[in-house]
């Protein structure tokens, strides 16, 4: 497969910052971008990506895999004030198909075999 190879420091720093924990959670943290490089590395094949698409992809998956967790019957209320309560993807790769497909890899529930 052609996907860069990524230090999972620098992707756990990007996660942090995406979903607002600076610090903790390591293991949680951890794992999710752990199964999200599993999802995403078959979902690019054998095509080549560049280094920020496949991080963008994998925070995103690694996100929404960590957000699951915390999702009663799949939709995530965020306990702040101005943002409504949102549904978490069950599809782990939801996020990830049109940035693969916006680079120019047709993949995902849009293309048929």
């Amino acid at each position: 497969m052609a996907v860069p190879e990524v230090p999972t420091q620098e992707l756990l720093k990007r996660m942090r910052a995406e979903v607002g924990i600076p610090a903790g959670e390591d293991d949680r943290l951890s794992i999710a971008i752990d199964y999200a490089r599993g999802y995403v590395a078959p979902a690019i094949g054998d095509a080549t990506v560049s280094l920020n698409v496949y991080i963008d992809c994998v925070v995103a998956c690694a996100v929404d895999l960590y957000n699951m967790r915390n999702a009663r019957l799949g939709v995530m209320d965020a306990g702040t004030d101005g943002v409504e309560p949102f549904r978490v993807p069950t599809d782990p790769l939801r996020a990830v198909w049109p940035k693969l497909n916006a680079a120019g890899i047709l993949t995902g529930g849009s293309v048929i075999a």
